[in-house]
């Protein structure tokens, strides 16, 4: 218990979340068994319950054997995929080391902030396409944290489109 308190607030965050998801699912299930007697529903509802408690323990083994991967930096740019359910975030480290990682469109990153991200450590395979490899490395994302507006911002490159 004492390394989910030192953990990330986003790793704390995405545990709690997943846990109370099943406390949800399982009170819906119930409420509807109750007014309905519905009993398919109880049983799908105690299925999902069951399912997110075995995902929050794996998490919480992930968090408590600090499993994950950090990566910390200044968005240098954003570059949207066309028809992809992704964008390319480009981050430049304290070193000016710059990567690129590809990120969901609905998370809110914006150039010129520091980001802290959090991965699974994994086996990483590359195929050779963007498209495959952020397909295979959709599950590694687990959250991120802003840290702050950068201060100077003449070191930052040109916006990419």
């Amino acid at each position: 218990m004492e390394n989910i308190l030192k953990a990330p607030a986003p790793l704390r965050r995405q545990l709690i979340l997943t846990i109370l998801m099943g406390f949800v699912c399982l009170l819906v299930g119930l409420a509807v068994f109750l007014f309905a007697k519905d009993r398919i529903m109880l049983l799908l509802s105690a299925a999902i319950c069951i399912l997110s408690f075995c995902r929050a323990y794996t998490f919480y083994r992930g968090i408590s054997e600090k499993e994950y991967e950090m990566v910390e930096g200044t968005c240098v740019g954003i570059v949207p995929m066309l028809l992809r359910k992704y964008r390319k975030i480009r981050i430049m480290d304290d070193n000016g080391n710059e990567s690129a990682l590809l990120l969901g469109k609905h998370l809110k990153i914006q150039i010129g902030f520091r980001y802290r991200f959090y991965f699974k450590k994994t086996q990483r395979l590359t195929l050779g396409s963007e498209y495959f490899d952020s397909a295979l490395s959709s599950d590694c994302f687990l959250g991120f944290e802003e840290l702050g507006e950068l201060s100077d911002h003449s070191e930052l490159p040109e916006k990419a489109d």
